[in-house]
């Protein structure tokens, strides 16, 4: 059985002293999976959330773009009626990462998929960028704030599931070479 100071000589052999190679391994990763990146991040605006986990606001109900209340309710309605066709856009359906949207949370449908469609990520080796280009972004991110990048409940699942078993398997096939 190794000593701590043994793994750890063994990582530093593998990864070096502060960790770049891990940063190779998991950049990588990211890479590869970036379309995974995408889809938690459209996932939890489907839950209507941010990039901190919080609820969007304004609601349908108080928002300021509309003049009245009954257009703001007229919205409400209409969004409501297509809670279903929204629940079926979820890549993630088997994993309850946040609660049940309130009907009032705005999830940042926008004619359709079309917000959603012009997603894009940048992968560097320390860090990624996730950014629309569809013609509603601007407007979404003036109103609502940080949408783009995983809130931490998003974060978690993702190294869960993605990066931790990658620096895993990495490390098995370093020790199954010796």
């Amino acid at each position: 059985m190794a000593t701590i100071a043994g793994f750890k000589r063994q990582f530093e052999q593998l990864y070096g002293n502060e960790g770049e190679g891990i940063m190779v391994i998991v950049s990588e990763e990211v890479n590869k999976t970036s379309d995974v990146i995408l889809d938690l991040n459209r996932d939890q605006l489907l839950y209507g959330r941010d990039t901190a986990g919080n609820e969007l606001t304004p609601g349908y109900l108080s928002d300021p773009y509309f003049k009245t209340f009954e257009q703001a309710r007229t919205y409400f309605y209409m969004k409501f009626s297509m809670l279903q066709d929204h629940e079926s856009m979820k890549s993630y359906t088997k994993v309850q990462l946040f609660p049940k949207k309130d009907y009032n949370t705005p999830n940042l449908i926008v004619n359709g998929n079309f917000f959603y469609n012009y997603f894009f990520i940048t992968v560097s080796l320390d860090n990624y960028t996730i950014g629309s280009s569809g013609k509603a972004a601007s407007d979404i991110e003036q109103k609502y704030g940080k949408v783009y990048g995983l809130a931490p409940q998003s974060r978690q699942f993702y190294y869960d599931n993605w990066i931790r078993p990658m620096i895993w398997l990495n490390i098995l096939k370093h020790l199954s070479k010796k």
